[in-house]
């Protein structure tokens, strides 16, 4: 038995049901804690076939009619981009943006961080899941490296990195075009200081990195999907999100360290769930990438990729947190880590 410890437990409600002539209902409950923050999330396998009540259907009409309209005035379109957006001061980069490929790096105009720049990814002002190629994913992350470069270059105080991903408006979006923004800072933010500060506990109980722990340890297990490159890729026991996938890399914890080839395993990766997010109806989705500079990492962290789906995009859609994510966070698991692993699987082969 590993030292990683994936600890749940289960209660029974009992209730008399007005679906059932109110004879007595049981349901069983399990609730499961992360191993390394602790944080919880909730099972119900009632709710499991009844999704649909939580997440509805796109509504294709709908979708169709936003980007229709929200692509008249979208400032990431055509010759727009190069007019209407933000460029750096001249001592930080002389070109003004990062270009790679289709991907397209700038400050945005309203910062949320010491560096908050937005990579508007391609061209296309909409994509279906499965239209986000591993070579778009990949740009964006090769501009992401090099603007990373260019800060520590600039300000040896920054330490810690995220290139996130908001796509479409349940996802907290405020355009439809794909894009992905990205915080550079002098302190990590709660998530991922909470995670730096446990890693670095293990760290030193263990002398050993918690997330090569996870990955080694779970390897061959129900929630293990597979290995691109040097990215390994799972269904964490008690998920921050909903149809939460992982990647961890064997081997760093920073951004600027990654080759060619890390970005682009990391890419195939991102693109074969989003894939599987398509089969299971959904559009909407978040991921973040959490980056230490390694002058700030004492070695128990490595690079880290969560990616979660969000609500569907339908009129008077319901927003898919409310007070058991945004105060107990807590997570509801709708589909059991080890399903979802599975079904996963098959969009990894090849």
């Amino acid at each position: 038995m590993g030292r990683i410890r994936f600890e749940s437990t289960e209660s029974e409600v009992h209730f008399l049901n007005p679906m059932k002539e109110f004879n007595e209902d049981v349901q069983i409950l399990e609730i499961r804690r992360d191993p390394l923050l602790g944080d919880t999330s909730v099972f119900n396998p009632e709710l499991k076939d009844k999704a649909q009540i939580f997440f509805g259907s796109c509504d294709q009409e709908l979708i169709d009619r936003l980007v229709e309209e929200s692509a008249k005035t979208c400032f990431f379109c055509g010759d727009a981009v190069a007019k209407s957006t933000p460029r750096f001061m001249p001592d930080f980069s002389s070109e003004g943006r990062i270009r790679v490929g289709e991907a397209l790096l700038f400050p945005n105009l309203f910062s949320l961080g010491t560096y908050h720049p937005v990579i508007r990814l391609c061209d296309a002002h909409f994509l279906k899941l499965s239209e986000f190629t591993p070579e778009l994913i990949s740009n964006g992350f090769r501009a992401a490296r090099q603007f990373i470069s260019l800060a520590y270059d600039k300000d040896p105080k920054i330490s810690h990195a995220a290139v996130s991903a908001n796509y479409l408006f349940p996802a907290g979006a405020s355009l439809v075009h794909p894009h992905l923004q990205m915080i550079a800072t002098p302190l990590p933010y709660s998530y991922q200081a909470r995670m730096l500060a446990a890693c670095s506990r293990w760290q030193s109980d263990h002398g050993s990195s918690y997330f090569v722990d996870l990955f080694t340890e779970e390897q061959g297990g129900p929630r293990y999907i597979g290995q691109k490159g040097r990215w390994h890729w799972l269904a964490p026991f008690s998920p921050l999100g909903n149809n939460e996938v992982m990647a961890i890399h064997e081997d760093t914890a920073d951004l600027h360290d990654l080759a060619d080839d890390d970005l682009d395993n990391l890419a195939a990766g991102i693109a074969a769930v989003l894939r599987h997010y398509e089969t299971l109806g959904h559009l909407s989705y978040n991921y973040a990438l959490y980056s230490v500079r390694h002058e700030f990492d004492d070695g128990g962290f490595r690079l880290l990729l969560k990616v979660i789906t969000r609500q569907n995009l339908y009129a008077n859609y319901r927003n898919d947190d409310y007070f058991l994510q945004k105060l107990l966070q807590s997570e509801l698991i709708i589909t059991p880590p080890e399903e979802l692993a599975e079904q996963v699987r098959k969009h990894f082969k090849g």
